[in-house]
């Protein structure tokens, strides 16, 4: 079953979701119009609690809504949550340029399946691992992963474990740092991080413009929140933070 959960998105926008989800067969949901300015800001967190309720299922997908899943990405990572025990696994992100994207959604969907779209992996950033890692064997392509990597944008866990630490945390708004949270909280719960690294399990992200001012903004609020919960991942988050100028002590004061 697929859900897609709508987070404010324009009433264009919105009848393209509905007809799509029609077309498709998946569940189409809206969050409430936002109370306050913090909640334009973006509803990650709820929209994935929401999403989260009107499934059945032992396994959940968290995918954002700007990624391409390869042909056999369901069938892999169903595969590696029957052979690995408790778990939480990411597939290997890669990106498709505006370039790319240019000659249209069908032209994407196709350069996906066929592999033509030139696997483009980003630099350090946020979550990425870098380049020259390698981590130790799990089982054929998956590798065991650090939790810090192991967050955003692709991510599959058992619903029971996900229900075992209470879901999202709503109070993260905007972008940054509610996947980080959600990864080490699984992670404390005695689960393992696993990142695929084949072929079968890539997600692929649609570039596009970041209004990066913005996100610096609400990341530093973000990691005030998440280190004020857990002050022991600071030094996990110091690269990642640096690199938006963000100053890791100034995050810690009280």
């Amino acid at each position: 079953m697929v859900v897609v959960v709508d987070d404010n998105s324009t009433p264009s926008e919105e009848k393209r979701l509905r007809s799509a989800c029609r077309r498709l067969g998946g569940c189409y949901t809206r969050l409430p119009t936002p109370r306050n300015q913090l909640e334009t800001l973006g509803r990650r967190s709820q929209a994935r609690n929401v999403g989260t309720k009107f499934l059945d299922t032992d396994i959940i997908l968290y995918l954002d809504g700007d990624m391409l899943l390869s042909p056999k990405y369901i069938a892999e990572v169903t595969y590696y949550h029957a052979v690995l025990d408790r778990v939480y696994i990411r597939g290997s992100r890669r990106s498709i340029h505006p370039a790319f994207q240019a000659k249209g959604m069908k032209a994407c969907l196709n350069g996906v399946a066929k592999r033509h779209i030139p696997a483009e992996t980003p630099a350090l950033t946020y979550v990425s691992r870098p380049a020259h890692f390698i981590g130790d064997k799990a089982h054929k392509a998956a590798y065991f992963d650090k939790w810090e990597w192991c967050a955003s944008n692709n991510l599959s866990v058992r619903s029971e474990h996900a229900s075992q630490i209470g879901y999202w945390d709503e109070k993260f708004f905007g972008w940054g740092e509610e996947d980080i949270d959600f990864s080490y909280r699984l992670y404390q719960l005695g689960l393992t991080p696993i990142l695929l690294t084949g072929d079968n399990a890539a997600a692929y992200h649609l570039d596009h413009h970041i209004d990066r001012e913005r996100n610096a903004t609400t990341l530093k609020a973000n990691a005030k929140y998440l280190l004020s919960k857990f002050p022991e991942v600071a030094e996990y988050r110091r690269e990642a933070y640096a690199l938006h100028n963000i100053i890791i002590e100034e995050c810690l004061q009280k």
